[in-house]
């Protein structure tokens, strides 16, 4: 991971120690994350490392969906990478595209690359304060019916979205070829 990880989102409390947490209560690991100005989280153990973007030429795919930026080569390794801000239908800001980050996660046994802005580190999270992802928030646009959120919580002011990866990741191969 990278060195931002142990900061918190606008003044938020984390439970960083498990002596923190109260004993018997099942909590969820979760990598925050900005992307615009809306703070998202996936589980931790899906996550294989956090790189800086810049130093990773993306070359773009011919015919790809208008979601997969291109690709990177990762120590020898092609690596498709999905750029969050285009799926969630986010305005790019150019002047944060030299700190982006990207996530590389196991999706459905693929390595992907997940561009966001920042990077903020582990939240913990009482499972029972997860709570399902509002239907509304229905995000999917592929044939499979996965959602992008699995749910969603709240620490101190901040909502964070759960980010469901095989919901995210699976409408990407399909009909939404358009260009």
């Amino acid at each position: 991971m990278t060195s931002e990880i142990g900061s918190s989102p606008r003044g938020a409390t984390t439970a960083w120690d498990d002596e923190e947490a109260p004993k018997g209560q099942d909590q969820l690991k979760l990598a925050g994350f900005f992307v615009g100005g809306g703070l998202y989280g996936i589980d931790i153990m899906r996550i294989k490392e956090v790189i800086q973007s810049a130093p990773y030429p993306t070359r773009p795919v011919p015919h790809a969906p208008p979601i997969i930026e291109g690709v990177i080569t990762l120590r020898g390794v092609v690596i498709p990478v999905i750029d969050l801000r285009k799926r969630f239908n986010v305005e790019v800001d150019d002047a944060a595209i030299p700190f982006n980050k990207l996530i590389i996660v196991s999706v459905k046994g693929r390595i992907v690359g997940l561009k966001v802005d920042k990077v903020l580190g582990e939240l913990r999270v009482d499972a029972d304060e997860v709570r399902p992802a509002p239907s509304m928030l229905s995000a999917s646009i592929g044939d499979d019916g996965e959602d992008f959120f699995s749910g969603v919580c709240k620490i101190e002011n901040d909502v964070v979205f759960v980010v469901n990866l095989d919901g995210l990741i699976g409408s990407t191969s399909g009909s939404d070829r358009s260009r």
